[in-house]
């Protein structure tokens, strides 16, 4: 969501304003699944960090990274079998917290770990090899900032 929210806006009137604004509507939307356990609290802090993350905002402490951002899948609306094919390409690099396809055939999604050395280990195998999804080489990146600072 946060990707399609960049996509929108004109960056180059982008500011730490407008970011924080945007920042404030995903929280506001996060909490009440939260508090009716729809979602469990530690979802809704990864979801908002990952937001902030992604607008290049300033956190009080940095989470070690646990998470990659999977483009180039093929694009499918089945969001419980595209789990299933994350689960299957990434479970060998360690043990998943999360993981999940973007609705609306868009071809990419996330896997988050329990340990920052699942990351590393995904990462030198995609680097040395490729990591193969429903028979397609995808890309895989740390998720980080999409905005320079």
């Amino acid at each position: 969501e946060t990707y399609d929210w960049l996509k929108r806006v004109d960056r180059t009137n982008l500011t730490v304003d407008s970011a924080h604004e945007y920042l404030q509507e995903v929280l506001n939307r996060i909490v009440i699944p939260v508090v009716y356990g729809i979602t469990n609290p530690t979802q809704g802090v990864h979801i908002v960090h990952a937001c902030a993350t992604i607008l290049g905002l300033d956190l009080a402490k940095e989470l070690p990274p646990t998470t990659l951002v999977i483009t180039g899948m093929r694009k499918t609306n089945d969001l419980e079998q595209g789990h299933k094919y994350i689960i299957k390409a990434f479970k060998p690099f360690g043990k998943i917290e999360e993981a999940a396809i973007t609705p609306n055939n868009r071809g990419f999604g996330f896997v988050r770990f329990f340990k920052p050395e699942s990351v590393q280990k995904a990462l030198k195998k995609y680097r040395e090899y490729s990591i193969d999804i429903q028979d397609v080489s995808v890309s895989v990146k740390t998720l980080k900032s999409e905005l320079s600072r």
